[in-house]
């Protein structure tokens, strides 16, 4: 296919910066936590593009030093037959919208584009429709968000997590890999990382509401599961590393409850006999017992935190306590990070999830999975096998 090229826009780092004033907040430069707790991987950046129907277009978005870029569209309203594709220079990856464009939300920011730059191409299409509204606007652009070039963040006492694959052939845990496949890490409109994973065989995804607090939340979120190192030893400890697949760029909202800070999103149903699905306890976590947690700290590759500083195997240290994210909170002690909110606290006993992890830095706390249950059938809602 050959391209228009009809305008080329260079955003720099000068244009960016010098757009602040003197009273502006200063640009975060590295990853930082929002106010709902949610670690940021990227910052937004002011631009002001209009495209308009019967007018092709070629602009480039890009920023030095940027690990990925995501474009924020404004009123996105293409005529039928329109197309816009956002991708990388060399073609490789690209995301394609058409209508109100991402999870039919007309304001949205796309999903991400590895590197530094990324090409906006508007195909205006429908000559017919161009004729009847000439000067019509298909889209704005009205910034987009540059990804920082990510550290590894610090663990209270030595880091017990290790990647996914070093329990492939675990004889201790022989279960932990394979329920780890229905653990997803999730990128949330443009700059938040979260995790997520299938509950029950229906093709639904859990997480944390503070993590997806609406419907636009849950069109704008880049799902992937299979995010792993390639070895034991490969320990891919940078935020978005070791590329999975990622199955949904846009999901299906179906509950949330802040309270609990629990959230639920539809997949297809299929997606369950590829990667699995989890199941909640009926009867909810025990005191003293054993657990593991397969999850997305800071974004990396999927690890599993299954042991504490010593050797000795996490376990549940206490249920049904009030404390600082909530009543009826289960705690434990097993490594996480930011972007772990949302992970399944799961029992070595029966590999079934005791917990849903959502707060705490040394002192982890998780919701109890009754009180999720309870929610779900209060709202009506039925997820096929979601507990046992």
């Amino acid at each position: 296919m050959v391209f228009v090229s009809v305008k080329k826009l260079l955003v720099l780092a000068t244009l960016a910066t010098s757009a602040l004033t003197a009273t502006a907040a200063p640009t975060p430069n590295a990853p930082y936590y929002n106010e709902k707790g949610i670690l940021q991987i990227g910052t937004s950046e002011a631009l002001n593009i209009t495209a308009t129907v019967g007018a092709n277009r070629e602009d480039f978005v890009s920023y030095p030093g940027a690990s990925y870029i995501s474009v924020k569209f404004r009123d996105f309203d293409l005529l039928e037959g329109d197309v816009v594709v956002v991708r990388s220079p060399d073609g490789e990856t690209g995301h394609v919208y058409t209508g109100k464009g991402r999870g039919d939300l007309g304001t949205f920011v796309s999903s991400p584009i590895r590197g530094s730059t990324a090409i906006v191409e508007y195909f205006s299409l429908n000559a017919d429709g161009a004729a009847k509204a000439p000067g019509k606007t298909s889209y704005h652009i009205e910034g987009f968000v540059r990804g920082f070039q990510t550290q590894a963040e610090s663990i209270c006492g030595n880091d017990q997590t290790q990647p996914a694959k070093c329990f492939q052939k675990s004889a201790t845990l022989p279960q932990a890999y394979k329920k780890a496949r229905a653990v997803a890490r999730l990128f949330i409109g443009g700059s938040g990382l979260c995790t997520g994973w299938l509950i029950g065989s229906g093709g639904h995804l859990m997480t944390n509401e503070h993590c997806i607090t609406s419907a636009a939340d849950a069109a704008q979120v880049d799902i992937e599961f299979n995010a792993e190192s390639s070895s034991c030893s490969d320990q891919c400890a940078t935020s978005k590393g070791c590329p999975g697949t990622i199955v949904a760029k846009s999901a299906g909202f179906v509950a949330n409850n802040q309270d609990i800070d629990y959230a639920v999103l539809k997949l297809p149903s299929s997606i369950a006999s590829t990667y699995g699905y989890l199941q909640f306890r009926a009867s909810g976590p025990k005191r003293g017992e054993q657990i593991y947690i397969p999850q997305h700290p800071a974004g990396w590759a999927k690890r599993i935190s299954a042991t504490v500083d010593g050797g000795a195997a996490a376990t549940i240290r206490f249920t049904g306590k009030t404390a600082g994210c909530g009543k009826n909170q289960v705690g434990y002690l097993a490594d996480t990070q930011g972007g772990s909110s949302g992970s399944p606290v799961i029992g070595r006993s029966d590999n079934l999830v005791v917990a849903l992890h959502h707060c705490g830095g040394c002192d982890n706390l998780a919701v109890d999975p009754r009180d999720v249950l309870k929610d779900l059938k209060a709202k009506g809602i039925s997820i096929p096998n979601v507990s046992k």
